[in-house]
C-alpha cells in the first residue's frame, strides 16, 4: 500500500524527520552493507503526535509500536530506495511476521511496520531487505526492548 499526501512542504519535512530520526526515547541505527545504507528504528506509537499518526492511519497506543526502516544507496545524503521488505519479530520462543508499508514523502521512501509489545520484553527482529534491482537480501537482525509510556 503506498501512501500519497497533499500536505504542504513543512508538514512533509516534519513526518519525515519524525519518522526517521524519532523521539528521544527510541533508538536509531544504521547499518552498512557494502554500498547500501540501511537506517532503522523501534518506537511506540503513542510518541506520535495524534494528528501525524491519524494522517498515516496509524494507531497510537501505549502498548504499539512501530519499526521504520529507510535504505539508501551511497551516503546519507543520498536519495532513498525502493525495497521489499519481509521478517518477524517476537520474544524466544514465538515468532510474529511483520506486515511493512510503505510510505513515500516527495523524494524519500521509508517503510513502517506496526505491531503491539509488553514493556520491558526484548523484541527480536529478522528482516530481510530487497533493494529494488538486486538479486540478494540484505539481512537486518536486532533486537530491542520497548517500554510503555
Amino acid at each position: 500500500m503506498k501512501h500519497s499526501s497533499r500536505r504542504s512542504p513543512f508538514a512533509t519535512v516534519a513526518v519525515s524527520l519524525l519518522l526517521m530520526l524519532l523521539a528521544p526515547a527510541s533508538r536509531a541505527e544504521m547499518r552498512q552493507y557494502g554500498s547500501f545504507e540501511v537506517h532503522y528504528s523501534v518506537f511506540a506509537s503513542s510518541f506520535l503526535q495524534p494528528d501525524i499518526a491519524a494522517a498515516y492511519g496509524i494507531v497510537r497506543a501505549k502498548d504499539r509500536a512501530l519499526l521504520n526502516i529507510a535504505v539508501r544507496r551511497g551516503t546519507r545524503d543520498a536519495a532513498t530506495v525502493s525495497a521489499v521488505l519481509s521478517g518477524t519479530r517476537g520474544d524466544l520462543i514465538r515468532k510474529t511476521p511483520l506486515e511493512f508499508r510503505e510510505i513515500r514523502e516527495d523524494q524519500a521512501v521509508y517503510y513502517i511496520a506496526e505491531f503491539g509489545f509488553v514493556s520491558g520484553e526484548t523484541q527480536y527482529f529478522d528482516i530481510a531487505i530487497q533493494p529494488a534491482g538486486e538479486t540478494r537480501p540484505l539481512v537486518l537482525q536486532f533486537d530491542h526492548v520497548l517500554y510503555a509510556d
